[in-house]
């Protein structure tokens, strides 16, 4: 996949003035700070190697949904100072990502130097890919440096624009990283292949699940997803999350893995809390009282998840297990990552709950392979093309 696609190690950055589509896309907590800067850190070795080769580096990111207004808290400024800090390096922040300042910021950057412009989603343009903004941002570099993987599934001015537009157009380290990741998974081999599907987003993953059923031996549903398939078979989930709108795709895809031959493995018991008294239990799938809401997999569940990981060639993970952020909740997402760390075979965790899952005991350091991405897997595995390579396949 990667090797038909032009690379940044492919060309001279020295000196050039780089425009690099980076995803910072880094919420703030209630108190406007920044919540999690996993996904700054994963393009740090990027960035870092760039302005080693003496890139004049100009750094572009998307920041929440403002679509097309100025929303102050969603503003790239804090990035700014998060990146200096990390880099050790005064990271001048531009105001805006098109116009005269802009452009004037760029030109005076020095060699190894870095700059971060505002947020792309404040003008329209970004999200619409409209021709005019493209080429204003087209303006601010001689070469564009794809490395926003999270991002690589939006037809973003940005993204695919840039790409279209700039005289040169090249994949960055961390895109090329992801890539590689992606092509180790769509690999027909080795197998076993398992893969754990959890999460509250029911009916955007169902699309996924359905692909993956020709390609994968065994699929772990957990999370509200888990739930509704439970609810086709019309077991009774008490208060548990589910999706009423998916209860019947869910029934026709259950039917059609037992046709392809797809291990489709609902959790056997469940952690639940019972809303009534507040007591929480271990309960079977099948047992679950009116006031019961399941919370996380039970321990049984854990245990056989635990032994389907250890004997598979590759596993990949995608969304949240239980309710993480609350104990004892927490042990389905904790077992299924010791699971992964102990796994002999490549395994891959991804989803915007996992990065926050998997920061406790440093467990997204400790894992081999953690996706800065999270719906860019949605799209990608269940075959769907990704706008930012297309473009540059033409």
């Amino acid at each position: 996949m990667t090797s038909a696609l032009p690379r940044y190690d492919a060309i001279n950055l020295a000196g050039k003035a780089i425009l690099m589509r980076v995803d910072f896309n880094i919420p703030p907590d209630a108190h406007g700070n920044l919540a999690d800067t996993y996904r700054l850190e994963a393009h740090l070795p990027g960035i870092k190697e760039l302005l080693a080769k003496g890139a004049r580096l100009g750094l572009l990111t998307h920041r929440g949904r403002p679509q097309g207004d100025v929303v102050p808290h969603l503003s790239t400024k804090p990035l700014a100072e998060e990146l200096s800090r990390q880099l050790g390096q005064a990271v001048h922040h531009v105001p805006d990502c098109i116009g005269r300042m802009a452009e004037q910021a760029m030109a005076e950057l020095p060699p190894g130097q870095v700059l971060l412009f505002e947020n792309t989603r404040f003008h329209l343009g970004e999200q619409v890919n409209d021709a005019a903004f493209v080429r204003h941002l087209a303006k601010l570099g001689e070469v564009f440096v794809n490395d926003a993987f999270a991002a690589a599934h939006r037809p973003h001015a940005s993204m695919s624009g840039l790409a279209a537009t700039m005289p040169t157009s090249v994949l960055g380290p961390l895109m090329l990283r992801e890539l590689d990741w992606l092509q180790t998974l769509q690999a027909d081999a080795p197998r076993p292949l398992s893969c754990i599907i959890g999460g509250t987003q029911v009916a955007a993953k169902l699309d996924l699940i359905a692909a993956l059923m020709t390609r994968v031996d065994t699929l772990m549903l957990a999370g509200a997803v888990a739930h509704t398939f439970l609810a086709s078979r019309d077991m009774g989930l008490g208060r548990s999350l589910l999706d009423p709108g998916s209860v019947e795709r869910a029934r026709d895809i259950f039917a059609e893995a037992g046709v392809v031959g797809c291990r489709l493995l609902l959790p056997q018991d469940f952690t639940v809390q019972n809303k009534q008294d507040g007591t929480v239990t271990a309960k079977p799938f099948n047992k679950l009282s009116g006031d019961d809401m399941a919370m996380d997999i039970g321990p049984q569940t854990c245990e056989t998840w635990r032994q389907v990981i250890g004997k598979s060639a590759r596993s990949f993970w995608l969304g949240s297990v239980g309710n993480f952020e609350h104990s004892p909740f927490d042990t389905g997402c904790r077992t299924v990552a010791e699971g992964l760390l102990a796994a002999e075979g490549f395994t891959l965790a991804a989803g915007d709950g996992l990065l926050k899952a998997l920061k406790p005991d440093a467990m997204r350091t400790r894992l081999p392979h953690v996706s800065s991405g999270a719906a860019v897997w949605l799209h990608a595995l269940a075959g769907k093309p990704l706008p930012a390579l297309q473009v540059l396949r033409r």
